[in-house]
């Protein structure tokens, strides 16, 4: 054996053995993957997205209609809830399920659809995960939005810069004189490349997010073919949707194969000698921009992939959130402007306690100091909107009217920027009174109008009370406001919550009840934690004084 045969051999040796301890990784990649997927569905994720990472995610719903604003958003830390049942494992998925918990309209049709596919995909545990792996192969990218950076390249980007056609020009002209004439060439072969390499890394960096995401859209492409390539998608319309989009995706593409590297991370050895073709003669640029000219002539087609992925993976998420819930129902819909949910509970609390509620008008919810009222209007705020977003409900019933959903409970963000809590809590409430009159409104008022004096609050929270009534707007308002519930009892029921003092304790069920609040615990508390005798004696003796003169001594 020849010493060239040998070392020929050893380098196939190496290849080989490089190969299979590849394809070794790959499979036990894939194994991982999908024991996560088996373990993870139908369980609450413990995850805690940043402030950047979630902004990123919400970029795609910024760009939408929808009916949840910040102020409610934040309110019922609907980031918390999202973060515990995103079981999705793509960008599309995760960006749409967002998208979904901030309440888009949908018509009723459009539920039957998507109730069919839930329902589907947790009967059909095989088509599940295989569907799964798909959107698993596509991946996430929280350090920028994939959506805005394709749309916003679309809409912004479509030229060539001159100065990647002249690096191209440049390069192709040097190598055809370095064939003519070596000797002359060579200089000009090498003062190209150098020209070009240092003319890109000062381009590049302008287009790196984008092309990055262009990069990532290619593999929703891909996501695609293989999802109507394995029959995975079980309505028809959307399989035919899928199958025809990626079909026109594909042709505008072109040669965006060449725009870079498949793994950023590690590149192969030819996506390595790529690279080095990149940089010299500015091809993958060039193709970038023609790429995003292509699809900028068909960018509803570039929505629907975005669309139509996100949607098929949101519902396997749904499924997901299903299995989680101990209790949950499908909700009813109906014209009649009502609510009736029987046993809702907070979905977020490990040990929450049900309660049930059927309201035609608005109503005044009284108690004492942490006696559940805040936690009951957000759990019945969080099964409105799950409700009209995923057709679930952490509820044994559900009926009501399709609700645009306000809610003022904790304004903390405007105090970061300079206005006082009752300018925030008034500009609060003035934009429930703003949507068209054609829109049933539901709101959800902790504590109202808290930020200004005793005499001024109760006579401006009964008068924008009232005028919630007159406008249709299904109120819930909690508050400790006793006066409330009598200027008021012709305009809203009262409902309370209550608790028992015993050993020294102040004991809570949590469970609401008919008719307004008959006890105070304020006092109480003081006493229980041990405030002075002089101080608990003083404070009793002037609410005492106060409820038999009606003043204060």
């Amino acid at each position: 054996m020849t010493e060239s045969i040998f070392i020929a051999l050893v380098v196939l040796g190496v290849i080989a053995v490089c190969f299979v301890i590849s394809y070794i990784d790959n499979i036990r990649r894939i194994y991982k993957i999908k024991r996560r997927l088996e373990y993870n569905y139908g369980r609450w994720r413990e995850v805690d997205y940043s402030d950047a990472v979630l902004s990123v995610i919400g970029e795609y719903t910024a760009a939408k209609d929808s009916m949840i604003d910040d102020i409610t958003w934040n309110d019922l830390d609907m980031d918390a809830l999202f973060m515990s049942i995103d079981h999705t494992w793509s960008f599309a998925g995760e960006d749409y399920l967002y998208y979904l918990l901030h309440v888009p309209k949908v018509m009723p049709e459009e539920w039957e659809e998507q109730e069919e596919m839930i329902t589907y995909y947790q009967e059909h545990e095989k088509e599940r995960i295989e569907m799964q792996m798909e959107f698993a192969r596509i991946g996430k990218n929280h350090a920028s939005s994939v959506y805005s950076y394709i749309m916003d390249c679309i809409r912004f980007n479509t030229k060539v810069p001159p100065v990647h056609y002249f690096s191209f020009v440049f390069f192709i002209f040097s190598v055809v004189i370095t064939v003519i004439s070596p000797s002359e060439g060579l200089g000009l072969l090498i003062l190209a490349m150098v020209v070009n390499v240092l003319l890109y890394f000062y381009k590049r960096k302008e287009l790196e997010g984008s092309m990055q995401a262009l990069q990532y859209f290619k593999k929703l492409m891909e996501g695609a073919k293989s999802l109507t390539k394995k029959k995975l998608i079980c309505n028809p319309k959307y399989h035919s949707r899928v199958e025809k989009d990626y079909r026109h995706l594909k042709k505008l593409m072109g040669a965006s194969a060449y725009l870079g590297p498949a793994n950023w991370d590690s590149p192969s050895i030819a996506e390595m000698f790529l690279d080095y073709i990149r940089l010299v003669t500015h091809i993958d640029c060039i193709f970038f921009y023609h790429c995003m000219s292509r699809l900028g002539r068909n960018i509803d087609i570039v929505e629907n992939m975005f669309t139509t992925m996100g949607f098929l993976e949101s519902m396997l998420a749904v499924g997901s959130l299903r299995e989680a819930l101990p209790v949950w129902c499908r909700p009813e819909f109906t014209d009649e402007k009502m609510l009736r949910i029987i046993d809702a509970y907070h979905p977020g609390l490990k040990e929450p306690v049900p309660n049930s509620v059927s309201v035609k008008d608005g109503i005044l919810i009284t108690g004492s100091n942490a006696s559940g009222k805040s936690t009951f209007l957000k759990t019945i705020a969080m099964n409105v909107i799950l409700a009209q977003s995923l057709h679930t409900c952490p509820a044994k019933a559900y009926c009501g009217k399709w609700f645009h959903v306000f809610s003022s409970m904790a304004l903390k963000d405007s105090l970061y920027k300079g206005e006082s809590y009752y300018i925030a809590e008034i500009r609060a409430l003035k934009r429930v009174m703003e949507p068209v009159e054609e829109e049933a409104v539901i709101c959800f008022v902790d504590e109202v109008l808290r930020g200004t004096n005793t005499v001024e609050r109760i006579a401006a929270s009964t008068q924008v009370l009232k005028e919630f009534q007159k406008k249709g707007i299904l109120c819930f308002a909690a508050t400790h406001d006793i006066e409330l519930t009598y200027l008021l009892e012709e305009q809203y029921d009262n409902y309370h919550f209550q608790e028992q003092v015993a050993d020294g304790e102040i004991i809570f069920d949590y469970l609401i009840y008919d008719g307004r609040a008959t006890s105070r615990n304020a006092i109480q508390l003081l006493e229980i934690l041990g405030y002075e005798p002089e101080i608990i004696n003083g404070a009793k003796a002037m609410v005492e004084q106060f409820l038999s003169t009606g003043k204060w001594n």
